[in-house]
């Protein structure tokens, strides 16, 4: 109930705010809010659509993240002054998928603004969730003989770069022509109206479904798609400066894939203890198992059942690290650390930037590999 309050609230603010600026020109609701009519601003709620819009719309974008540094994406509330600002600008853009809990409350409240609405997994096929804490009963048999590499080369035995994606790229960008299909994509996504019904039964608990797809760099190349093709709908003229961009984000995001490939197909383990269950694209893509302590929010903590399970697990696959997330602190994950004495390594969850990050100049692709050093590290 106080939620529902609080969203009516900032509602009711925002209709205020709407009024009084009724008297401005009515040509400007026709065009872009930007004040120059040549750069768009855009509102994102996680960090690689922040990084993917500026590296696609160049010059002709501002991007900033809503989500503030080191806050947590999955239990964020945005302000009223965060509802104004986006109101105020041209896109809004989001993953989607559950992820975020705010945002049928926030596109509500935009609907009738000229704001465009774009939900960045639209299209994309989402993986179930892996994460049950019930890591006793299956796991060890299925990885019976993985000590150190043994029958690793089984599990990943026609697991060649090219072949073993072929299925699912294909399957994530079948008909993706960059051109064909544009205007019946974007038909009647005037400005949320119809994204609020297309939208309306997202429960925002994630489900089944583990919306972490921009872990996954072939998924992020369809996510790209859509920011891309969102930019061109607004900015038509601008269309081949930003298709170039977007080629251009393709070809790295397939390399971080064979990078994420290479270091999964080396690995003598395959198996890694994470405080947070959101890297199940990994195993989907690459093989590699998380023994996820919380669940896919990082709120879920696990019974004492559940926590010796993971700690027998640690011993049983001989593992000596424990990847601990930038962002979420976990009294769990410590707790686990200090019972099978493994030492801490760090993951980026990329859902936002730590201050160290801003400062040091860090992208999507800089963390990615990171990430790929951490488990490089843990695996072997």
């Amino acid at each position: 109930m106080k939620k529902h309050i609080k969203y009516l609230f900032l509602l009711v603010t925002l209709l205020i705010i709407s009024a009084c600026n009724e008297g401005t020109s009515e040509e400007s609701n026709n065009t872009d809010n930007s004040e120059d009519g040549e750069t768009l601003t855009i509102f994102t709620t996680i960090y690689p659509l922040q990084d993917f819009a500026e590296k696609i719309g160049g010059e002709y974008v501002v991007v900033e993240n809503m989500i503030p540094p080191g806050a947590d994406a999955h239990t964020y509330e945005p302000t009223a002054r965060d509802m104004i600002e986006v109101a105020d600008g041209d896109v809004f853009l989001y993953n989607g998928s559950g992820l975020e809990g705010f945002v049928e409350a926030l596109i509500e409240t935009v609907k009738n603004e000229n704001v465009s609405v774009v939900e960045a997994s639209k299209g994309i096929s989402l993986i179930e969730s892996s994460h049950d804490h019930d890591h006793g009963d299956g796991h060890e048999e299925e990885h019976e003989g993985h000590e150190h590499g043994e029958g690793h080369e089984e599990d990943h035995e026609g697991h060649d770069h090219s072949e073993s994606h072929e299925e699912g790229y294909e399957e994530d960008h079948e008909g993706h022509d960059h051109s064909e299909g544009h205007e019946e994509e974007h038909e009647d996504h005037d400005h949320g109206e119809s994204h609020e019904e297309e939208h309306g039964d997202h429960d925002h608990h994630h489900g089944d479904q583990d919306p972490h797809l921009w872990l996954d760099p072939l998924l992020s190349i369809s996510m790209a798609e859509n920011v891309k093709k969102a930019l061109v709908e607004l900015k038509p003229e601008h269309e081949d400066y930003f298709e170039e961009n977007f080629q251009q984000l393709k070809g790295q995001l397939e390399q971080l894939d064979a990078d994420f490939q290479q270091m999964a197909n080396t690995a003598q383990k395959d198996t890694f203890i994470v405080s947070h269950a959101g890297y199940g694209y990994w195993e989907h893509r690459y093989g590699l198992h998380q023994i996820g302590i919380t669940g896919l929010s990082g709120t879920n903590e696990p019974s004492h059942k559940q926590i010796q399970d993971i700690i027998d697990l640690a011993e049983e696959n001989d593992l000596n690290y424990i990847m601990m997330e930038q962002n979420i602190p976990s009294k769990m994950a410590e707790v686990v650390q200090g019972e099978t004495n493994t030492e801490a390594l760090y993951l980026h969850n990329l859902e936002v930037l730590m201050p160290a990050d801003i400062e040091n100049n860090e992208d999507y692709f800089s963390l990615m590999k990171k990430n790929i050093e951490a488990l490089e590290k843990a695996l072997n």
